[in-house]
């Protein structure tokens, strides 16, 4: 009898509890949103050149062994992105002589960004020179050109068209290649 009265009592107790949860229930609503638009930045170099990819033509002509000159370079950020950016090389565009004395020569015409430490136009690569935000707009590179001193008389009357060639990318792309 102790056993039946404790069956009944527990099943009771499970069939209240199960009326009670089943009509229990939390109050709930929803929503949809709609016409979100996303829409991607733009990343794009103006001046010297267009797009992603810029190139500035230097042309040097009437140099003489020792002579130091300065060229400026401005470069815009065009797009709605923060971009950093550098140089990836120099490149000879053209020459008043086949060899290229200027660009390759053993001397050859140097390069400086800052006026302290030297590069030869054709060793340059990948050159960074920091970022550019959508706030500042432009930036101004300051490029001295030098041709050493010990350049001898084979380099009387050459003339050289160098392009520099920039490149950019979204300042958070922590690789250049992505």
């Amino acid at each position: 009898m102790k056993k039946r009265l404790i069956l009944i009592v527990t099943l009771i107790g499970l069939l209240a509890f199960g009326i009670g949860m089943g009509t229990y229930a939390w109050f709930t609503s929803s929503v949809v949103s709609t016409d979100n638009v996303f829409k991607t930045g733009t990343l794009k170099i103006k001046n010297p050149g267009n797009g992603v990819f810029a190139t500035g033509i230097l042309d040097v002509k009437n140099i003489y062994p020792g002579w130091v000159g300065e060229k400026s370079i401005t470069i815009e950020n065009a797009g709605t992105l923060d971009f950093k950016f550098k140089l990836v090389n120099i490149t000879l565009k053209s020459s008043s002589d086949n060899n290229g004395i200027l660009y390759n020569g053993n001397p050859s015409l140097e390069i400086s960004f800052d006026n302290q430490k030297w590069y030869r136009v054709s060793e340059i690569k990948d050159y960074e020179f920091g970022q550019i935000t959508t706030d500042q707009g432009k930036k101004t590179i300051n490029v001295y050109y030098k041709l050493p001193s010990d350049a001898g008389n084979s380099y009387q009357g050459k003339s050289a068209t160098l392009e520099f060639n920039f490149v950019a990318t979204q300042v958070e792309n922590t690789s250049w290649s992505e």
